[in-house]
Order: C-alpha cells, then sequence, then structure tokens
C-alpha cells in the first residue's frame, strides 16, 4: 500500500528537480545574449546612432597612403569597438586641419609634423597633440634629375628651388639653406613637378614616401638631398585636438587615440591587406606603387618599445620648436610642453612616458 505512494513522492521530487535545473540552465543563456548585445553595440552592430560621432581632418586633398592606417581602424571595426562612428574629412588650405579643429568644425586632425602645431600654437591657437606616428621620419627633402648631378645642398648656390608654401617642408628647406649658407631664388611651384621635369627649377621640395617614390614611378630619375644629412631630423604625422576637447572629452580622447593606435599596428603586420583599405577609397590609385608606398611609411612608423605606436617626448618637440624659433617662424614664444599630452598614451601603455 506504501509503494504507490512512494512513487508519487519520487515523481513529484524529481519533477521538482527538473524543474530547477532548466531554469538555472536559462540564466547563462539570458546572461549570454544580453552580453552579445552589448558586444554587438559596442561595435557598431546596432544603429550607428548608439555611436558618438567624431570627424577627423587629414593635412592633404587626396587619398594618399599616410591615411592607411586611419581606414584601416575603421574597416575593421575598431573605431566601432569603441563606441565611435568616425568621419574623415581632406584637408586644403581653405579646409586645412588648424583652422577646422581651432574652430570645431572637427574633433581631431592630423597634420605632416610637429612643426605646423607649434606655429599655430605660438599664433594663439589652442590645439596640443596626443600623438606622433612617425618618430625620425625626415619626410622633407630636395629633389633634383638625376641628369643634373646635384647631389648636394652646396650645388644648389644661385640656383631656382621649387617650394609649395604653407607646406611643413618649406620651413625645413629654408633651415637647410641656412645653415649651408647657400642662396638660393624660391618659386612658388605648390604640388607641380613639371617644373622641375622641364627644367623651370633646379630643385623641388618634396616628401621621400610621396614625389621621392612618383617620379621615379614615372620614369623620371632623381637624386634625393635629405635635410636628415643635415643635422635636420623631421618628425612625422602628428594627431592633434583642442586644449578644450582633452580637457572636457577626455574619454572620447582617449578611444579614438587608442582605436587609432590598433589601426597602426595593424597596417604595419598587414601591408597588403592594409593597402587596400587605401584603393578601397580610391580604386584609381596604383595599387603596386602604394603598396611600396605603405611600407616605406611603415619603416619610420612607432611601434615597439622604447618607442610603441604614437610615442613623443620633449626633445621631438623642443628640437623643432628650436628649429622654427631660428626661421623666426614662433610668433609668441611658450613652453613647448604645453603643445603636446602624453596623458592618453600613458594610459594606453600604463605606463609613463618621458616628458
Amino acid at each position: 500500500m506504501k509503494m504507490p505512494f512512494l512513487r508519487l513522492s519520487q515523481l513529484l521530487s524529481l519533477a521538482v528537480t527538473i524543474t530547477f535545473l532548466l531554469l538555472a540552465c536559462n540564466k547563462p543563456s539570458d546572461t549570454t545574449n544580453q552580453n552579445s548585445n552589448a558586444t554587438q553595440t559596442a561595435s557598431g552592430g546596432n544603429s550607428k546612432n548608439e555611436l558618438t560621432k567624431v570627424s577627423v581632418r587629414f593635412p592633404i586633398p587626396i587619398v594618399e597612403s599616410g591615411q592607411t592606417t586611419f581606414y584601416v581602424a575603421q574597416d575593421k571595426g575598431f573605431y566601432a569597438a569603441e563606441g565611435l562612428d568616425v568621419s574623415f574629412g581632406m584637408g586644403s588650405r581653405e579646409l586645412n586641419p588648424i583652422k577646422t579643429v581651432a574652430t570645431g568644425q572637427d574633433m581631431f586632425a592630423i597634420v605632416g609634423g610637429p612643426d605646423t602645431l607649434l606655429v599655430a600654437r605660438s599664433k594663439g591657437q589652442p590645439v596640443k597633440a596626443i600623438a606622433v606616428l612617425h618618430r625620425n621620419s625626415n619626410f622633407p627633402c630636395l629633389l633634383t634629375l638625376k641628369k643634373s648631378g646635384i647631389t648636394k645642398v652646396q650645388q644648389l648656390e644661385g640656383k631656382k628651388v621649387g617650394f609649395n608654401y604653407g607646406h611643413i617642408s618649406t620651413d625645413v628647406l629654408r633651415n637647410l639653406f641656412r645653415k649651408a649658407n647657400v642662396k638660393v631664388t624660391e618659386v612658388d611651384s605648390g604640388f607641380d613637378y613639371n617644373q622641375l621635369i622641364t627644367g623651370g627649377v633646379d630643385a623641388e621640395w618634396a616628401f621621400t614616401v610621396t614625389a621621392g617614390l612618383d617620379l621615379p614611378a614615372k620614369g623620371v630619375e632623381v637624386n634625393v638631398i635629405s635635410p636628415a644629412d643635415y643635422g635636420i631630423v623631421t618628425n612625422g604625422y602628428t594627431i592633434f585636438a583642442t586644449d578644450k576637447t582633452i580637457a572636457e572629452k577626455p574619454d572620447i580622447v582617449l578611444k579614438f587615440l587608442r582605436a587609432s593606435l590598433r589601426g597602426v599596428n595593424y597596417a604595419v603586420e598587414h601591408p597588403e591587406e592594409a593597402n587596400k583599405s587605401l584603393i578601397k577609397r580610391d580604386p584609381k590609385l596604383d595599387e603596386a606603387l602604394n603598396l611600396k608606398r605603405q611600407l616605406a611609411y611603415n619603416t619610420v612608423t612607432s611601434r615597439a618599445d622604447p618607442y610603441p605606436a604614437g610615442y613623443m617626448d620633449k626633445e621631438m618637440f623642443q628640437t623643432t620648436y628650436d628649429r622654427l624659433v631660428q626661421e623666426k617662424v614662433i610668433e609668441k614664444p611658450f613652453n613647448v610642453t604645453d603643445a603636446y599630452t602624453t596623458r592618453f598614451l600613458e594610459e594606453i601603455y600604463r605606463r609613463p612616458f618621458t616628458k
């Protein structure tokens, strides 16, 4: 008589146990879905309305390999993972990066080196560097035709030299000629290298990674005269924002820089894939030539200790500042440490940087 009762009790106990087990099994599933949704939102999986919009200005008006690391950060979802919806704008004389950031049109921008930022700071523009991508890059140079036989700056005495007024290279080259005590006739040639090719000028400004590669690719043999060979060291792409943005939106600054530096490292480690991100922005570009350009950028990109991606220190800025003072383009003297901050680099790498 007790057996049916015992079986019923066991069945009831078993049913209760199964119910609790099912409930327990459902909890991780719900948590997983929540985490998945949170990850999807952070990585841009949901509406872009949930991302913070950030605009960035490049220093030149064309798509070029120096921009590749930022395109990689966008294409790989590094910005979206930080909750950012980043857009890029091209620079020009009218839409120069200093102006668009200082006026609030863009939150961040890139200039060809600390030089431009330091001059702007001396004119009262509240701009500050948060990273330098190319330490001791020495991009600015002079090109001469191979057939001219001009390979040293002293050979340019009394000759015509093409400049691009307003470009970062102008003060570098003037400093070169002053130090070498060489007098030249300046010609404002802008980006027109036909003047060099046709003999309108005897030498012309260039970047080693742009015209320094483009002209030989077109069959124009050139000599390269580097200011670095005369003791003038220069640094490359510099990311900056305003003092106000840095003070009031440090979380966005940190997220943008962290994602951008992930793009830097990825582009160096995967140059072919990175080059495709560039070509996607302008399919007319020569893929092979721009891969060569990308590799040239990579060779001068800071990315490993003691100079990790974005590295900068006082010496880099002080040396540049002193050269600009020599050329009398610093309008109002200031403490060079006011022109940059390493606080975000220190947070990203969790170590102090030389002030």
